[in-house]
């Protein structure tokens, strides 16, 4: 079942969710609304899956929300009351741990998130990350974890704007050729990536500059799509020779029939896309 915020259907994105949700219908997929969200980006806040009615419930990062905008956090515990499942709440010395949902990437036993875990839950030293990590592996119920480096100018370093599994052995990734990063920061990124043992896909990725209300936008960003079993519903954004580019890249990796293109200008001016707007639960 696949899960949208209430407050999606608000005015500012009203228009973009009634499409978004016309393309879901016409696909067959069941979806519902969640009420009592105070944001639109269900993805960081709800508890993540780990197995068939269980799930671990992180607190989002203290630096996720500006100030101006801390009346949109949204207890979950309510949803979750009302959607009978009853997570976790893992703790590392004796704290929450502080982690956003677009932040995991997790299957095939895998899970890949950036390094400013590390810093969020204020570990430094490379014994105390060890034991961090085990606790991670452990409640995401994983044998692996890749911690890959943040993007340098995105705000929220979260790994579902850099990366998405394909399967056990392989991964889409933004393609940062032409992006203005280091050479250290690419050789770190695809490395971690494929010292994993991961094969990598480079994907098309164009980042605009712009900031709306402090917040950076998404336009650009392709990978972060919402899978739907082999469906992908790729973000598209009003720019036709790099969404066609995107639209064969995608289709070349998950085949033409798979690709469903939706427009989303609209909603990645508000700082996310589809996987961060959205959230499922598998039975």
């Amino acid at each position: 079942m696949l899960y949208f915020a209430a407050s999606l259907l608000n005015p500012a994105t009203q228009f973009f969710a009634h499409s978004l949700i016309s393309l879901i219908r016409g696909r067959n997929v069941s979806y519902d609304i969640v009420n009592g969200t105070k944001d639109i980006w269900l993805r960081d806040f709800m508890p993540i899956q780990t197995g068939k009615n269980q799930f671990v419930q992180f607190t989002l990062t203290k630096d996720y929300y500006l100030k101006k905008d801390l009346h949109k956090a949204t207890d979950p515990a309510p949803i979750c009351t009302y959607l009978g499942i009853d997570p976790i709440t893992p703790i590392y010395n004796g704290m929450p741990i502080y982690l956003d949902g677009g932040n995991v990437i997790r299957g095939y036993g895998k899970a890949i998130m950036t390094d400013k875990v590390f810093k969020d839950n204020g570990i430094t030293h490379r014994i105390d990350r060890a034991a961090f990590a085990n606790i991670l592996k452990e409640v995401l119920q994983v044998e692996q974890i890749i911690f890959i480096p943040g993007e340098p100018y995105d705000q929220t370093k979260h790994a579902d704007g850099m990366v998405r599994l394909v399967d056990s052995k392989t991964v889409v990734a933004n393609d940062f050729a032409t992006v203005n990063v280091s050479q250290s920061f690419r050789e770190r990124f695809y490395g971690t990536l494929s010292g994993s043992g991961l094969d990598v896909l480079a994907v098309p990725y164009h980042p605009v500059n712009d900031r709306i209300n402090g917040y950076q936008s998404a336009k650009g960003c392709y990978i972060n799509y919402l899978q739907v079993g082999g469906k992908i519903f790729l973000p598209t954004f009003n720019d036709s020779i790099n969404d066609e580019a995107a639209i064969k890249r995608f289709s070349g990796i998950f085949g033409p029939s798979n690709i469903i293109p939706v427009p989303s200008s609209e909603i990645a001016v508000c700082g996310g896309v589809l996987n961060c707007l959205s959230w499922e639960i598998i039975t």
